[in-house]
């Protein structure tokens, strides 16, 4: 799937082709907007039902392309062929819309992405020294079943801590967003004796911070000697919280540990 930038940039530069193309075969300067600015929305749409496309990303195409689709319009009156100046109430119509899709880019992109490290770092505590995700995570809850799960989480720590059992996992720090990119991981598992723990059933769940919705999750094979591995692709890039859950000797315990997800370049 294309970025943000990819569908804008590439949908700006339809919106001008098919522009100037409709005016060689001799196509009125208004039709031509009009045309230009369907052809491209409607392939913005039909490629957001493909990929499921959310409704604020596909506003912001659709403004940029109309007010891409007007600009040229405005542009290519007989006025503006003759070599006259723009009337002022055009320029800021255009500047107006202009500076709205710029706006609406901005939130789109930090809502999904989050803001840069060094960003984070200006106005967050401790973002200088853990991933901080600052991206929209989804509604948190605030009831008496989220305490509740918050309460189970803190039994779960306290219950690690009295089985003494050491988890070590390896392939969290080289993790790639992308589909199309497997990512490996593999836990280890020993008691307080360090004595390897066979015959666990591990799973491990990737989520975003606040969104208890699993977007990225597999069961790790037993390969022996307390080692359990297995392979997984990752959605999109930035920070995630990683729960490692385990079953063995007829307990059961889950540990979060928060990872950066880089973005295939």
């Amino acid at each position: 799937m294309m970025t943000l930038v990819q569908t804008l940039f590439g949908g700006v530069v339809a919106v001008v082709f098919i522009h100037w193309l409709l005016g060689r075969f001799g196509i009125g300067n208004y039709w031509r907007g009009v045309i230009s600015a369907a052809v491209v929305s409607i392939a913005i749409l039909s490629y957001s039902l493909i990929n499921d496309l959310s409704l604020d990303i596909v506003s912001v195409h659709l403004a940029v392309f109309f007010t891409t689709a007007t600009a040229m319009t405005l542009l290519g009156q007989p006025g503006q062929r003759s070599g006259k100046g723009l009337h002022w109430i055009p320029k800021i119509f255009v500047g107006f819309f202009l500076i709205l899709f710029v706006v609406d880019g901005a939130f789109v992109s930090i809502s999904t992405k989050g803001v840069s490290t060094y960003v984070a770092s200006l106005f967050l505590p401790r973002a200088k020294e853990k991933p901080v995700y600052t991206g929209f995570s989804g509604v948190t809850e605030h009831n008496e079943q989220a305490a509740n799960a918050e309460n189970q989480h803190l039994k779960q720590l306290s219950s690690l801590r009295e089985l003494g059992w050491r988890i070590e996992i390896a392939g969290a720090n080289s993790l790639v967003a992308g589909n199309a990119y497997t990512n490996a991981i593999s836990v280890q598992l020993h008691d307080k004796t360090s004595q390897p723990i066979g015959n666990a059933d591990v799973q491990v769940r990737f989520f975003r911070p606040g969104n208890v919705e699993a977007l990225a999750q597999t069961r790790l094979d037993d390969v022996g000697g307390g080692n359990y591995s297995g392979q997984f692709s990752i959605p999109d890039g930035g920070s995630w919280v990683m729960r490692t859950t385990i079953e063995a000797e007829g307990k059961r315990i889950e540990a979060d540990r928060d990872v950066s997800v880089k973005t295939h370049s």
